[in-house]
């Protein structure tokens, strides 16, 4: 039963992980202008919005991994981190 939830949490983890990168992509040709007129700034609703995704890119496999494997589970610190991290890479991506 340890691995089926084991395996679960990986699966999550990696899905998020994955999904945090599609944000972070997307916030960088958002930035660069890609697919819209030069002249214009980065829409900054998108952004804040991929910045809400990515938090629950780190947030929901961590609270997976909380639910089904307390025992081993990381603090809630290096997700919080982690989801720190990754907003102002995205903030800071778009609005540089």
């Amino acid at each position: 039963m340890t691995a089926l939830r084991g395996a679960v949490v990986a699966v999550a983890t990696a899905l998020g992980a994955l999904f945090a990168v599609g944000c972070v992509l997307a916030a960088l040709f958002e930035a660069q202008g890609f697919g819209r007129p030069r002249d214009t700034d980065p829409r900054t609703g998108y952004l804040l919005l991929l910045a809400v995704a990515l938090v629950g890119c780190v947030g929901v496999p961590y609270w997976l991994w909380r639910r089904l494997l307390p025992e081993r589970a990381p603090s809630f610190v290096l997700a919080f981190a982690a989801a720190v991290v990754g907003v102002i890479a995205i903030l800071g991506i778009g609005f540089s």
